[in-house]
């Protein structure tokens, strides 16, 4: 008995054994397979054989990732926290054509070689992907410039707003006010244009983009998917830019200076000056609610205009009252002192970043998010995930992977067909030095970076020297390039091969020349706003619906472009009839 009893537990601790071994060599299996995932997705990538119907790029393209998985620099091994593609090449599809803007690789020149830099080539996937969502940036940024040149009366009536707001007094220079009639003493134009720039968090932060934000987004994201799908990484990255800016914007009350008009009028004509506008204000007041609750609740798209919620609307008839009072005030000049009135428009922007508490990761539901996306590595934005993006957004990013955002270039210089397109639209009546200073401005277009206070006395190209590395500008632009006012001197000199002018700043273009109205612009001509967001524009031609074409050395494109603007800007100069 007891025998048997030896020999059952024998076989019972042998059968136990067995099972041991066999759970322990399955659990070896699947932590081997788990551990390796990630180093084996290159693998998983570059064994794939493209069959006989693989494009010559296609094959340029996998013949490259796998150069990328054999690479010992650490910036190029495979990792959550390095810019997995920068290694890639081939041309980037994008089906986006809304834009007249082309990103392409400026290689710059420094002793008549190339910058060492190995990664700037145009075929490099991420660079072009990087200038992909400048172009983006470009076009809201141009967007939000061209509220700078947008008439009071054209918000009011796009967005239907009571007319009477924006009602001051009688103008005698302004053709459209009819005397007696106070419903034509509309005011003009905005005195200021004020752009405020926020985080998802609402604080204030610096006039930036948030490209490398998003760029590190989409690496990580696709390195626990597929590191070299490329065309992931490019509609993610789209997918985010689009849902992370939006800008609201308000309107001001009608207020007056203490006096930006000076007249010596008669009796008659001071009576007009100081008759009150015939404005119900308190209707007004009703009548103009703001929606920034809308705003609040749900994103915008790029480019929706709303009001601020709580900007309660209102024509400031306090201050219209104390003004007139103070007319009247012998101690005053009432002849002398005089202001038809000002309103402003302030707007705000949100910027999406991935530092702040409400980030980019907060709205992203479709993608890093989205229960579907999920796998093995990856169960959406969390901790981890969040600080590796932020660990490759903070590297420097044209040391390590010669990514720089003043590099690249966002417009093209144009062919000869297409100047020649231009100079055919323009009339027969125009004189032929109108003409020259066109086809100048023309063929400078993509060729002349811009560079915040550049300026040359240099004519022409060559001993200007334009593209050469410079000191960074205060936004970083390290190309020897021209400011807009820079930009119009040159043309005109360049054009005349001597100085002909030498207005250095917008404040002296906008006293150079002969002063015209808006409706008798000529190619040529230049378009003027001084101050602090100051710029000036060479006016080409009239668009279809009123507003006007312009050539311009152009901050938000990083170069000369040509584009069409409302441009209702205070000063309207003929430099060629000086």
């Amino acid at each position: 008995m007891e025998n048997q009893n030896r020999q059952f537990s024998l076989e019972k601790f042998v059968y136990r054994l067995l099972v041991l071994i066999f759970v322990f060599a399955v659990s070896y299996v699947v932590y081997n397979f788990y551990t390796t995932f990630d180093d084996n997705q290159d693998f998983i990538v570059t064994s794939k054989k493209p069959d006989n119907t693989t494009s010559d790029k296609d094959k340029a393209i996998l013949e490259a990732i796998k150069t990328v998985s054999d690479v010992k620099n650490n910036n190029n091994a495979l990792s959550p926290t390095n810019l997995n593609i920068s290694k890639m090449y081939g041309e980037v599809a994008d089906k986006d054509t809304t834009s007249y803007y082309s990103a392409y690789v400026s290689i710059p020149v420094v002793d008549d070689e190339v910058m060492p830099y190995e990664n700037t080539y145009e075929n490099n996937v991420a660079y072009q992907i990087y200038g992909k969502l400048q172009v983006r940036y470009a076009l809201f940024n141009e967007m939000l410039d061209n509220l700078y040149g947008v008439t009071p009366a054209s918000i009011v009536e796009k967005y239907n707003y009571d007319k009477s707001a924006i009602i001051g007094k009688y103008n005698p220079e302004d053709i459209h006010h009819s005397p007696g009639f106070s419903n034509t003493y509309k005011i003009p134009a905005f005195q200021n244009v004020n752009i405020y720039n926020y985080d998802g968090d609402g604080y204030y932060i610096e006039d930036e983009n948030n490209i490398k934000d998003i760029m590190s987004m989409a690496s990580v994201y696709t390195y626990y998917h597929d590191p070299y799908d490329y065309n992931k990484f490019l509609e993610y990255a789209y997918y985010l830019f689009d849902n992370s800016y939006s800008y609201v914007a308000s309107i001001s009350e009608v207020y007056y200076c203490s006096g930006c008009m000076h007249y010596d009028l008669d009796n008659e004509e001071i009576a007009h000056l100081y008759e009150k506008p015939d404005v119900d204000f308190d209707k007004v007041s009703d009548t103009l609610h703001t929606q920034k609750q809308l705003a609040k609740d749900q994103p915008y798209k790029s480019g929706k205009l709303v009001h601020m919620e709580d900007d309660s609307y209102t024509v400031n008839h306090g201050t219209y009252d104390k003004y007139i009072s103070d007319l009247h005030n012998d101690n005053r000049d009432t002849y002398n002192n005089y202001c038809p009135g000002h309103v402003d428009l302030d707007v705000y922007v949100k910027v999406m970043t991935l530092d702040a508490g409400y980030s980019l990761a907060s709205i992203d539901e479709d993608y890093g998010n989205n229960r579907k996306e999920y796998n093995l590595s990856w169960t959406g934005w969390d901790a981890i995930k969040l600080s590796e993006a932020r660990e490759l957004m903070y590297k420097d990013w044209e040391k390590e992977y010669g990514i720089s955002e003043s590099l690249v270039n966002l417009v093209k210089p144009l062919t000869q067909e297409e100047i020649n397109y231009y100079l055919n639209r323009i009339s027969t009546d125009v004189s032929s030095s109108r003409r020259k200073i066109i086809e100048t401005a023309l063929r400078s277009v993509g060729r002349i970076p811009y560079y915040y206070g550049g300026k040359t006395n240099s004519l022409g190209y060559e001993n200007s020297n334009f593209g050469r590395k410079v000191i960074p500008d205060y936004k970083g632009r390290c190309l020897k390039g021209l400011d807009c006012s820079g930009w119009i001197n040159w043309v005109y000199n360049t054009t005349y091969k001597r100085i002909f002018i030498s207005a250095e700043g917008t404040t002296k273009l906008a006293g150079t020349g002969t002063k015209i109205r808006r409706e008798n612009l000529k190619p040529g001509d230049i378009i003027v706003r001084p101050g602090h967001d100051s710029h000036v524009m060479m006016f080409l031609e009239w668009a279809d619906d009123g507003r006007v074409t312009v050539i311009h050395e152009n901050g938000t494109a990083n170069n000369v472009s040509i584009g069409t603007y409302d441009a209702y800007y205070p000063y309207y100069r003929s430099i060629l009839d000086m």
